[in-house]
């Protein structure tokens, strides 16, 4: 497997801990509630990554599911299926294996999964609407752009399709009053939001979007914060993680050179107090659930 392919699994597994701790439970609920009394759901993830939505819900929905996985890169999804085969196994699951498919079954349980190698902006092209009760998203819509998620987000309000999206962008600040860190974190941010061939990604802006397009709409939604709290000893890949990510996108997000020398300077400085245990990083997402009735 291709090191990018690699590097983009470890960090969804690393990153799934602390994804489930942040889920804003109100949230949660509300989409629970929404479906209570239903025995059979069919759930469509958009850029399912390697399965974290499904591993944290299967247990949680209804006995007799339906997931049909959408994502771009076709050996993520593949890894997803084996990870979730090993996992419903260690939890007393009968698994089958298909060519892009698996099934997990224990009791009354029925689990049914299959992915679709494409981008989940052609979801009209991909997947009946008509045969699909929820709609899931986790950490994407922050990556597209406005005019991009008008254009999904209208299908879902005239298919009358309930929407949860999880862990949108919002902010991140670190446990120090250093000045260089609003600096460059506000740099990090304002690269995410940089024009690119489909357009401006909306970024830290994204919740507030979600929010008011919905709104706009008079649709039902239920929204509110979820937060990493990656502290200390136990959270050093993490914190590096976030640092690599940063690192990889300075020579876009830094033109003056004098600039980039102090960037280097800080980020190592960072990275020392990750190895000393001390460096505390605090992610704000929001999630949303909209049921479109």
């Amino acid at each position: 497997m291709e090191t990018a392919a690699l590097a983009n699994i470890h960090w969804h597994d690393e990153r799934f801990k602390y994804d489930c701790e942040a889920r804003n439970q109100k949230v949660e609920q509300a989409c629970f509630h929404h479906f209570y009394g239903k025995n059979e759901m069919t759930i469509v993830d958009l850029g399912s990554g390697t399965g974290s939505n499904c591993l944290y819900f299967f247990e949680k929905f209804p006995s007799q599911q339906n997931w049909v996985f959408i994502e771009r890169e076709e050996k993520i999804s593949q890894y997803a299926l084996n990870r979730l085969a090993i996992e419903a196994d260690k939890r007393g699951y009968e698994v089958t294996h298909g060519t892009n498919s698996l099934v997990l079954e224990k009791e009354n349980r029925n689990i049914k999964i299959k992915y679709i190698t494409d981008s989940f902006l052609n979801l009209t092209d991909v997947v009946d609407l008509d045969e699909v009760d929820l709609v899931m998203a986790s950490a994407v819509f922050d990556l597209i752009s406005f005019s991009q998620f008008v254009d999904f987000g209208s299908v879902l309000l005239e298919k009358k399709l309930p929407l949860l999206t999880t862990l949108n962008y919002a902010e991140m600040n670190f446990n120090s009053d250093a000045p260089s860190d609003v600096v460059f974190i506000e740099k990090y941010e304002s690269f995410m939001n940089r024009p690119q061939e489909f357009g401006k990604a909306m970024g830290k802006k994204c919740p507030r979007i979600l929010v008011d397009f919905f709104q706009k709409q008079e649709a039902k939604i239920e929204y509110g914060p979820s937060i990493w709290k990656l502290e200390g000893e136990s959270a050093q890949v993490m914190n590096h993680h976030l640092l690599n990510f940063m690192e990889s996108a300075s020579n876009q997000m830094i033109e003056d050179q004098e600039e980039r020398i102090l960037f280097k300077d800080w980020i190592t400085t960072k990275r020392e107090t990750v190895e000393e245990g001390v460096l505390n990083t605090y992610v704000q997402y929001y999630d949303l659930f909209i049921s479109n009735e």
